[in-house]
């Protein structure tokens, strides 16, 4: 069956995608719901639709790139309509963090939202090593699942802005929001370390730890008076998230090093695994991150 499916990818064949439901999800650059493929009777799957060919253009190579990657979405099957919409079907992956964060109210346990943070690194650097940046990394766009072996994983989703890190992209227009770091906001080129920066302000979202607020238009002066002195915002059981702020700065010159922003990980409590599972309860077939 894989290699029949294989021999499929790529064609647009009419009323092979059917909805069995009207949920639907929207996005600034499109539109994705459930779907099945009614040709081997396969459900679980998303359907991402689109009518940027640019965006299309930039996710399909990624997911192409990514596949069967740890911490990736597996890309199924990909293909333009006669009325040119660009669509990509991928297998569900899970519940946004998002979401999750939003039902236990935002109070996940520091040991989780380690564990949480470095999966987001660790994903992050996989992306960087197969020579992408992904430009828009926010709770949102992280996906959490509890799978059948019942570990709980990470799944980092949507890359309709991701570009190649070489050369640093220039932003082709202004990317300001609240998980941008300091210098996207300053609109200068894109680089890992911007990915890194966002990594760190999903992490403090999911807990509700807002030091840039609500406006707009202050996010900018917001992150320049957080840069000066990013470890008065932390407590002390939160003070490696301060930590990796500031590593992450430092390497924007000094280069960067696995080594040494991992090593905040373990160091910071040596009889913590950061790669242990995340703890979880479910209740009424609800994830709840503990």
């Amino acid at each position: 069956m894989f290699c029949r499916q294989n021999l499929l990818v790529g064609h647009f064949i009419p009323n092979r995608y059917q909805r069995p439901t009207e949920r639907e999800y929207r996005g600034v650059h499109g539109v994705a719901y459930p779907v099945v493929d009614t040709f081997y009777n396969r459900d679980g799957l998303i359907l991402k639709l689109t009518v940027l060919p640019e965006d299309y253009g930039r996710e399909l190579t990624v997911l192409q790139a990514m596949n069967q990657q740890p911490g990736f979405p597996h890309l199924y099957d990909f293909f333009v309509s006669p009325d040119v919409q660009y669509g990509l079907v991928m297998d569900y992956e899970g519940e946004t963090l998002h979401d999750v964060s939003e039902r236990t109210n935002r109070r996940i346990s520091n040991s989780n939202l380690m564990r949480i943070a470095f999966k987001l690194f660790w994903t992050m650097e996989s992306l960087h090593l197969q020579g992408f940046c992904h430009r828009d990394l926010h709770a949102a766009n992280v996906l959490i699942r509890r799978e059948y072996d019942g570990v709980v994983r990470l799944k980092i989703i949507d890359f309709g802005m991701s570009l190649p890190l070489n050369p640093s992209p220039v932003p082709e227009r202004d990317l300001t929001s609240w998980h941008a770091s300091l210098q996207v906001c300053q609109h200068q080129p894109y680089t890992r370390f911007d990915d890194l920066t966002s990594a760190i302000f999903v992490a403090m979202w999911a807990i509700e730890l807002n030091p840039f607020g609500e406006d707009h238009q202050q996010y900018l002066a917001e992150k320049v008076t957080f840069d000066q002195k990013p470890s008065a915002y932390f407590n002390k059981q939160l003070k490696w998230l301060a930590r990796l702020y500031s590593e992450v700065d430092y390497q924007r010159t000094a280069g960067y090093s696995h080594h040494d922003l991992f090593e905040i990980f373990y160091k910071f409590d040596p009889d913590f695994d950061p790669t242990s599972q995340i703890t979880y309860g479910v209740v009424n077939n609800l994830l709840f991150i503990e």
